[in-house]
């Protein structure tokens, strides 16, 4: 039984609806940490390549 392409854009339209409040925060904090990272001077400490990847 597969499912067609009409029926994978509804079902993804329902999931991110269902998980649209978890979407937002995981957007803003994305935009947070770019911008915080545009603004700050670069530094070349250990571990900052894990922290900002």
């Amino acid at each position: 039984m597969r499912i067609g392409p009409a029926g994978r854009v509804r079902g993804l339209v329902a999931w991110a609806s269902r998980h649209r409040r978890w979407l937002i925060v995981l957007a803003l904090l994305s935009v947070f940490f770019s911008v915080l990272g545009y603004f700050t001077n670069p530094v070349s400490l250990p571990g900052m390549c894990r922290i900002y990847g």
